[in-house]
């Protein structure tokens, strides 16, 4: 079944230009330049020197950026409060909670959360939940990865049918992050295809070096919403383990996904947004 929302086209809604701006250079602020002078700021969003002032004070005001003693800007505490209501609130997070408190108590390994942007084709982590083990592996919260990177993305894209994978492929920009990295779309084209077959996507040292995982798909119809993932060292994920987590994730998932669908189709609990 898929949820849809009523929504007013981007045409019959003008854009508040106040809003854009602000929106813009809360953007303005990457992991590559997590603060900013005036000057920069105002040079990333192509404004007058005063009219980003006078926005970023509004903005430091409120909460959603902060100033350093030296005058530089940064993302203020207020957007991780609110980052948390979305992360928790989600669809995906509700779909996925039982499942990851599940695999957290019977295996102690790390569990991500990815939600899949399909606008730019990229999965942010909005959740995780660190491991129990003394050898331990994560990812911040808030990285956004492309579609071709890691088994999260990977599962999502194997949550879709393969001619729509054949359309995005052109579209996947393959980084080689660690030796292991795929960097040609029809070894990414086999590595989807088996996951579909199987119902989990699985890596080992193709992000970062060291690090293997699993993950599986997670949606109600249509396209995914993104992924559910175990992450843990190398040394510690066999074929024979990754097979077995893969497996259980994957039927724990579906459990909770066909929960979610008769509940929605006999009315009973709130429905999901």
């Amino acid at each position: 079944m898929v949820l849809k929302s009523a929504a007013p086209s981007q045409s019959s809604v003008p854009p508040v230009q106040s809003v854009e701006r602000a929106a813009d250079i809360l953007l303005a602020f990457t992991a590559a330049n997590p603060a900013l002078m005036l000057g920069e700021l105002a040079d990333a969003v192509a404004l007058p020197l005063s009219s980003t002032h006078r926005i970023a004070r509004t903005l430091v005001e409120r909460g959603f950026l902060r100033q350093d003693e030296k005058g530089a800007y940064a993302l203020g505490s207020r957007l991780l409060e609110l980052g948390g209501l979305v992360s928790n609130t989600s669809t995906l997070s509700r779909l996925s909670a039982g499942v990851i408190r599940t695999v957290a108590d019977h295996t102690g390994e790390a569990l991500l959360l990815g939600e899949v942007d399909w606008i730019d084709n990229t999965v942010l982590i909005t959740q995780k939940r660190e491991s129990t083990h003394e050898l331990n592996v994560t990812s911040p919260v808030g990285k956004r990865s492309g579609l071709g990177s890691g088994c999260i993305g990977k599962a999502v894209l194997s949550g879709l049918p393969e001619e729509e994978v054949e359309l995005l492929l052109p579209n996947i920009h393959l980084v080689k992050r660690a030796n292991r990295s795929i960097t040609d779309s029809d070894e990414l084209r086999r590595h989807v295809d088996r996951a579909r077959k199987r119902g989990w996507a699985s890596e080992s040292d193709e992000y970062i070096a060291g690090v293997s995982g699993i993950a599986v798909p997670v949606g109600l119809g249509g396209r995914p919403l993104g992924a559910v993932s175990i992450i843990l060292p190398t040394a510690r994920a066999s074929a024979t383990r990754l097979n077995e987590l893969g497996k259980n994730l994957s039927g724990l998932v579906q459990r909770a996904i066909k929960s979610a669908q008769d509940a929605e189709s006999s009315g009973a609990g709130r429905k999901l947004p």
